[in-house]
Formats: C-alpha cells, sequence, structure tokens
C-alpha cells in the first residue's frame, strides 16, 4: 500500500423523524440521496444514522397502522442506500414496539444501543452495540448511546449511559482496536458527566450528539452538536499512514444545503406504488374530515 493521506468520508443524516414521502418540508431522503451517491463517486463512505428515525410524521403513523407484514418505505429507501447502521433513540418505541421490531427486522443494518439492555441478562437488547468499518486497513468504531429514559417493556430496560458506554469501549478496544470511534449520543450530554465534572468519553474520537448544551468540551473529544431539525452532515477524516499504524491528521465537517440538489429518480421509483395508495389514503381523510 502506498504511504500518503487515507480520506474517508462520513455522512449523517439526523432527525429524519418518519420523513418517506417529502410531505410538509420534511427531510427529503431523496434530494439527500443524490447528495450520497456524489460523494461516494469521490471515495470511501460511512453512512449512519443518528436521532430520531422512524416516528415524528403522518406516514409513520400510517405505517405504523397497517399489518406487520407490510414494508416500511423508509427503512426500504435506507436499505438500497446502503446505510451502515442507525442508534436508536427513545421516540422511535413512541408508535409502539410493534412498530420498531418490524423496522428492525426489515433492516439491512443494526441498529446500535449500548444501553437498551434485556432485562433478564443485562445485554444489549438487540444485537452489538457497535460497528466496525474497515478501509486500507484503517478501523472505524461506530458505538451508540440512547436516552436515559425508561421504557414500559417487560423485557426490556434503559442502563446508565456512562456505565455503558465505559464498559463497551474496553470490549471494543480489547477486541476490535479500532484505530478512531464516532459515538452517536441521544439524550442529556450530562448523563456522560461525573460529579468531578469530567466528560466520561474515554476513547471516542468524535461525538455526535442531539443534546443542546453547549460549553462543554473534552480533551481528546471531539463534540458536534446536531440541530433538532433535520439535517445531513459529512465528516472528513485524514489519516496518514505510518509503518504499522495510522495517525489521525484531522476532522473537518459541514451541514450540506440539500434543497441545492435533485431527487433521485431512481430511488422516488423504488416507493413509487407505496407513495401512491398513502396520497389516496391521506386525500380520502381530508375529504371526510
Amino acid at each position: 500500500m502506498k504511504k500518503g493521506l487515507i480520506n474517508i468520508h462520513i455522512i449523517t443524516t439526523n432527525n429524519i423523524k418518519g420523513a418517506m414521502f417529502h410531505e410538509n418540508n420534511a427531510f427529503n431522503i431523496f434530494k439527500a440521496a443524490t447528495y450520497i451517491k456524489l460523494a461516494r463517486q469521490s471515495g470511501q463512505v460511512l453512512l449512519i444514522n443518528n436521532g430520531q428515525l422512524i416516528t415524528g410524521s403522518a406516514e409513520s403513523e400510517y405505517y405504523a397502522g397497517l399489518k406487520e407484514y407490510k414494508r416500511i418505505p423508509l427503512i426500504t429507501l435506507m436499505n438500497l442506500l446502503k446505510f451502515n447502521a442507525t442508534n436508536i433513540t427513545i421516540k422511535d418505541f413512541s408508535l409502539g414496539f410493534n412498530y420498531f421490531s418490524r423496522a428492525h427486522a426489515m433492516s439491512e443494518f443494526p441498529f446500535l444501543s449500548c444501553n437498551i439492555l434485556n432485562k433478564s441478562t443485562k445485554e444489549p437488547y438487540f444485537n452489538t452495540p457497535y460497528i466496525i468499518h474497515q478501509y486500507k486497513g484503517i478501523k472505524i468504531g461506530v458505538i451508540a448511546l440512547s436516552e436515559a429514559v425508561q421504557l414500559e417493556h417487560e423485557t426490556m430496560i434503559v442502563s446508565n449511559p456512562m456505565a455503558s458506554i465505559k464498559t463497551w469501549m474496553r470490549y471494543m478496544y480489547d477486541n476490535e482496536s479500532p484505530d478512531y470511534v464516532i459515538a452517536l449520543h441521544n439524550g442529556q450530554i450530562t448523563d456522560l458527566i461525573t460529579e468531578e465534572e469530567i466528560l466520561c468519553v474515554e476513547g471516542v474520537h468524535l461525538l455526535l450528539t442531539n443534546n443542546k448544551e453547549q460549553g462543554i468540551a473534552h480533551e481528546y473529544t471531539e463534540i458536534i452538536h446536531l440541530p433538532e431539525s433535520s439535517s445531513l452532515l459529512h465528516i472528513k477524516l485524514m489519516f496518514k499512514e505510518r509503518t504499522d499504524s495510522f495517525e489521525n491528521k484531522g476532522c473537518s465537517y459541514e451541514f450540506i444545503d440539500i434543497s441545492r440538489y435533485e431527487e433521485d429518480y431512481l430511488l422516488k421509483e423504488s416507493t413509487y406504488y407505496e407513495e401512491k395508495e398513502y396520497s389516496l389514503v391521506r386525500k380520502k381523510k381530508i375529504l371526510s374530515d
């Protein structure tokens, strides 16, 4: 391998909030898709989601009420875009556990949370709470934390995020030896601060958080505060290859204005019949109201 700088691109959708057919100025996943595909032409892209995903829209309420075998268009679109992972926010359970379970079962990418646990085993409820993305020998770890809000569920509990991330960061480094770790965070960032006012994110290089509280910093962890509104974030990591390791040479990022891009026609065609059916149902409801 030729020694030199290696760039890795990370694109993060944030707070999609159940937007499937771009209603009422919601997040336009079809325009985001155009940008994502352009970015892939120029380099390796790790595609992840943070924040509220499958709830928060009229479309999500409609699909939550359908039979369990009905596919959820948003998950279909994310599968086609080849998302690598999403975190889990407690808000995504607001339309019922059956709807969440259907989305999880239909997805071709993992749902991550290191502090949503099985009540009996105290292990992560869904799967291993991190992924390792490898490119040219560089290992990028992505781990996720959910809000410290208890759920009304027989077999699922939410544990303390600080204790959970400590446990899983040790496990990840012992078993995977990542070169760079990104943490996806929902909830209060103060849940990760010790009594000594230390932000407990050892081993995390980049923290993406939906928490609004500013002024919190860490000597070794860069923090990006994501907006409450839907957004698309493009992060560029730069590494220098050494004899037997990789040196992180920096991180830059920008929020992308997706209104400048055209919709991806082929992606839009993939959910044409679902959108048509949903539009008819919405029209009938408006006429009856």
